[in-house]
């Protein structure tokens, strides 16, 4: 049986909109005043749980009131950003995960960074973005991030319209939102910090680095804080949270269901996405796994997670896994005829229904 999903399940999609909305003196379900301008600092990797086990090495942000608030399953980068960016759900969207395989096209897709072109992500993302409403409305939209993601396909599905600005380092997007807080125009400036959850995959999210990095992101924000004035706003978020796994906590997909049963293997390594060969053996294979896996996953189908609550709807059954394996206790998840090596090393991950994976922090500063 799966947990019940958390009361603020995918609150993350109200946050973009809550924004706009303040900025053009609207009702929203954030409850935020009306602001001329508004900074939305989305720290990826970052949960409420790693931030408040992190102490003092975040000493402002855990000295400010933080809204109960959780992303949508599964909790990764793709699913969550998209769904930021619409304030819409992944059923809706088409994002249901990390990496899947379109049946319909037969290949695989990476969501996050594995679009062949623009145009491809925007044919995949259809939807109008909040950048596309908040600019119909004469709302300026501004993007701060790292200058490799200007012309990638997932900023083209999520920031469609935005001006963008490529920065080398944090501190350099900081310093470019503070100026174009200045201003009087009404705008939105989104701040992309995706150097705490690079460093959690790599070194772990309990590390020096991780830590350290982390300081330096809370002062940052404390002296735009400082700097803001009146008449703005800042909201900070993330996307998901990490959990740690060493590597003898691996489970290997592999040592159970080999190749021949499988058309490609999917989704996150704390929710991995099973795409059989064989529809109908569904049940079995999932009889099968529970057997080997079942006192640290949770072996379910689509079907199962809709009922759940975790999704409502299937819209995009050509995207739909047969199985989903998802951890429940500290360990991550291979197929290792379909991973590559270098996820292998990997120390922090995420993807899972964990509470440390799904809830994340929503402080908004100055309203």
């Amino acid at each position: 049986m799966l947990p019940a999903p958390p009361k603020t399940l995918g609150m993350l999609g109200d946050v973009l909109i809550s924004a706009l909305q303040s900025v053009s003196g609207e009702k929203n379900s954030l409850g935020l005043p009306k602001k001329r301008s508004v900074c939305v600092i989305l720290i990826d990797g970052l949960g409420s749980l790693n931030l408040k086990a992190s102490g003092a090495h975040a000493g402002f942000l855990n000295s400010q009131t933080s809204v109960p608030a959780s992303c949508f399953f599964p909790a990764t980068t793709s699913t969550s950003i998209v769904s930021f960016a619409t304030a819409k759900p992944p059923w809706k969207t088409g994002f249901i995960g990390y990496q899947i395989f379109d049946r319909a096209a037969g290949v695989r897709r990476n969501l996050l960074n594995g679009w062949e072109s623009i145009e491809a992500a925007k044919q995949f993302q259809t939807l109008e973005t909040l950048s596309e409403k908040a600019i119909s409305t004469s709302v300026e939209f501004h993007t701060v991030a790292p200058s490799a993601y200007r012309d990638s396909g997932f900023t083209a599905a999520t920031m469609r319209g935005s001006k963008f600005h490529g920065t080398r380092s944090i501190e350099e997007r900081f310093d470019k939102a503070k100026e174009l807080l200045k201003d009087s125009q009404e705008k939105i400036v989104y701040l992309y910090v995706p150097e705490l959850d690079q460093l959690a995959h790599a070194q772990g999210w309990k590390s020096h680095a991780w830590l350290n990095q982390l300081e330096g992101i809370d002062g940052y924000i404390a002296k735009l804080y400082a700097d803001l004035g009146k008449a703005n706003g800042i909201i900070v978020t993330a996307d998901h949270g990490i959990v740690d796994v060493p590597r003898t906590s691996h489970i290997y997909i592999d040592e159970f269901l080999g190749e021949d049963e499988l058309l490609d293997v999917g989704g996150d390594t704390r929710a991995l996405f099973l795409y059989l060969k064989h529809q109908d053996a569904a049940e079995s294979t999932m009889i099968k796994l529970e057997g080997e896996v079942g006192a640290s996953c949770y072996v379910v189908t689509p079907s199962m997670l809709v009922d759940a609550g975790f999704w409502q709807e299937n819209k995009f059954p050509d995207l739909m896994p047969e199985l989903v394996v998802m951890a429940k206790k500290e360990v991550a998840l291979y197929h290792r005829a379909f991973a590559k090596k270098k996820s292998l090393e990997m120390i922090g991950h995420h993807g899972s229904i964990s509470q440390q994976e799904m809830s994340i922090p929503l402080i908004a500063l100055g309203f």
